[in-house]
């Protein structure tokens, strides 16, 4: 294996608790529907995967997000696609996961933490701005970009669907 992957790459260790090991479910491959409206009355569908693993002597957990998916780019481009990565570090001062995602247009920073059944990510730099992670089973879940207005309502962005890829992990 390449010195840098058998680097990164790690299995579980104790460096984050069972209780707060909240990304656990969604380690592996995943794929994925992506759905969204970029225009007014023009609802878009575009295949994707999401692929997480744990990094660092298990310290962290990261993914990589590829949409449109590797094996539809061709056959169906999309201008805006996004092929991006984040990094989640479990911060034990503040119980949260501290996490940078990036991509070739954007760089964000947000602040996890477990709300119910939810991974509810709060974007540092973005009023009101949140990436929730919701309906984790072991073979599927939800995610969704959001606004949260002043009047408490809720306007989505977009979101995914993952369905898990067996024996990936």
């Amino acid at each position: 294996m390449d010195r840098f992957i058998d680097a990164l790459l790690s299995g579980k260790t104790d460096r984050i608790p069972d209780e707060y090991d909240w990304f656990a479910p969604l380690l592996g491959d995943w794929d994925c529907d992506y759905y969204d409206e970029p225009e007014p009355g023009r609802k878009r569908h575009v295949k994707g995967e999401w692929i997480f693993r744990r990094i660092l002597e298990g310290t962290g957990i990261q993914d990589i997000f590829i949409f449109p998916s590797r094996a539809t780019k061709e056959a169906e481009p999309q201008p805006d696609g996004e092929y991006g990565s984040s990094f989640r570090m479990f911060n034990k001062a503040t119980l949260c996961y501290d996490v940078v995602y990036t991509c070739d247009h954007a760089m964000k920073r947000l602040c996890f933490t477990k709300q119910g059944d939810r991974l509810v990510g709060k974007v540092l730099a973005e009023e009101n701005a949140y990436w929730i992670f919701s309906d984790i089973t072991a073979d599927s879940f939800r995610w969704e970009n959001v606004r949260i207005k002043e009047n408490g309502e809720k306007f989505q962005l977009c979101e995914i669907f993952g369905k898990r890829i067996p024996d990936t992990i």
